[in-house]
């Protein structure tokens, strides 16, 4: 992680991997040569972001009950730490989702299949015997 002060003074940040266990040597390289490049890159990506957020409409402001209610809930939710654990927690609401769905279409089902035998029967008695 590379800490630095960027153009307006703000607290900025970069993340480089080396690998495993660097060696001294890859370390100098690395502040000689690649890390002015690599603080320009992000300065310019922050820079075109910053520019992207400009353009966009300013945010709506919330009612402060609303906004209560709103982190609550954040806060009642399970923090999901992994990458892994969050996929697993998709896969679960995408098939809770399916069940209902299942559900929903089988008891659709049933009652149409108990409208037609009423139906079916209310026929038989006004036929007579």
């Amino acid at each position: 992680m590379i800490e630095y002060e960027g153009l307006k003074g703000d607290y900025r940040v970069v993340k480089y991997v080396f690998g495993p266990e660097p060696k001294d040597k890859e370390v100098e390289v690395f502040v000689n040569c690649k890390l002015q490049a690599l603080i320009k890159k992000n300065d310019l990506k922050i820079a075109s972001d910053n520019a992207f957020l400009v353009q966009a409409k300013p945010e709506k402001r919330l009612n402060p009950k609303k906004m209560q209610r709103k982190i609550n809930k954040e806060k009642r939710k399970p923090v999901l730490s992994t990458k892994v654990q969050v996929t697993m927690q998709e896969n679960r609401e995408k098939a809770k989702l399916a069940r209902k769905k299942r559900t929903k279409e089988n008891k659709e089902l049933q009652k149409e299949k108990k409208f037609q035998l009423k139906q079916e029967k209310r026929k038989e008695k006004k036929k007579g015997h």
